[in-house]
């Protein structure tokens, strides 16, 4: 059963200060590619919830390394999947609040 993805307002925000940095330095069609992946990998996610990593510090939450630079985390609630944040990879993990 595929589960609805739900955006978390930071989330949200994170996602467009992604895509802006992306159609600022590499163009449009960079951004659009990579709005594409974010929107498969997210569909993935929606029809197997517990395909990435859960997170040993944070109980309920999952971590998708989306690519070298950014992961995604995520939670499952229910009936639907709850995107919590858009994170650099390079920063250190216990500075997120999450």
């Amino acid at each position: 059963m595929r589960l609805e993805i739900r955006y978390s307002l930071r989330a949200r925000q994170e996602e467009i200060a992604l895509l802006e940095y992306i159609v600022e330095n590499f163009g449009v069609e960079k951004a659009k590619e990579i709005y594409d992946r974010i929107e498969k990998v997210l569909g993935l996610i929606a029809e197997n919830p517990d395909m990435f990593k859960a997170s040993i510090r944070k109980k309920g939450l999952r971590k998708c390394v989306f690519s070298r630079q950014t992961s995604i985390y995520y939670r499952v609630n229910a009936g639907f999947i709850e995107v919590i944040s858009f994170r650099p990879n390079k920063k250190n993990p216990i500075h997120f609040n999450i």
